[in-house]
């Protein structure tokens, strides 16, 4: 079997691990949160410091994006709809079958925006970089890092 010295190993890695993916979450936080204030500061955005709080970040993420439109269907108010789409995906995801479709839904909802700012203000890259944020989502907030002081070359498009 397994002595006290196997099992103090594999908790000291664990351990280990959960502080090391810790400390990686918190720095893309910082980076993406970093981002979005820049972002709306640079677009005067009123309240950018929104960013650096968890949901009210994507109240800031919708001011900058404003509206999604798919062919003739358009999703306005991005502002309101993304938060509380967020706090409805985690109310709804106890619940089996909706739960799931919910939390779908709003990713989709959430990738849909971050391409077209992506779009927005790096339209050349927007494609590679939500393929890179979906197959890699550490990059996602890399990516709003590194464009926080571009201005938009396109503008609701």
């Amino acid at each position: 079997m397994y002595d006290d010295s196997t099992l103090f190993a594999f908790l000291a890695i664990g351990g280990f691990l959960v502080f090391l993916f810790s400390i990686i979450g918190i720095v893309l936080y910082v980076l993406a949160s970093i981002g979005l204030y820049k972002l709306a500061a640079n677009r005067n955005i009123a309240n950018p410091w929104l960013a650096f709080i968890p949901v009210a970040n994507l109240y800031i993420l919708g001011l900058l994006v404003k509206t999604i439109k798919l062919d003739s269907f358009e999703i306005p108010n991005l502002e309101l709809v993304l938060p509380l789409g967020f706090i409805a995906a985690a109310i709804l995801r106890r619940i089996p079958l909706i739960g799931w479709l919910a939390n779908i839904a709003y990713l989709i909802l959430t990738l849909i925006t971050l391409y077209k700012l992506y779009k927005m203000y790096r339209p050349e890259q927007a494609t590679l970089w939500l393929i890179l944020s979906i197959v890699l989502p550490f990059m996602g907030p890399i990516f709003l890092f590194i464009m926080r002081n571009d201005t938009p070359r396109i503008y609701n498009s």
